[in-house]
């Protein structure tokens, strides 16, 4: 089946996401939790939506995320998208 326009994903520049986070994470990128400095990615943007009691926010901003874990605890990591110049702001 191909894919049409509408169905493809949105996929991160993980070469430009990990220039970002060399630029702005000081130093070595060490787990707060564990300590390690293992991380994976996702390359596919993630999304906050507005808290609407438990039911889908149709209606509302979404915040795109670049997702990282830690390989070792499973701590996970949230960074503004847009912010990291990874995706651009929708009008």
């Amino acid at each position: 089946m191909v894919e049409t326009a509408k169905q493809k994903r949105t996929k991160f520049d993980l070469t430009k996401a990990v220039e970002w986070l060399d630029k702005h994470w000081g130093g070595e990128w060490a787990c707060p939790i564990c300590g390690n400095s293992e991380w994976t990615g996702e390359d596919t943007p993630m999304e906050i939506r507005s808290f609407k009691e438990g039911r889908m926010a149709a209606t509302g901003p979404v915040i795109p995320l670049l997702v990282i874990t830690c390989s070792t605890c499973g701590n996970t990591l949230f960074f503004n998208a847009i912010l990291a110049g990874l995706v651009e702001k929708p009008e």
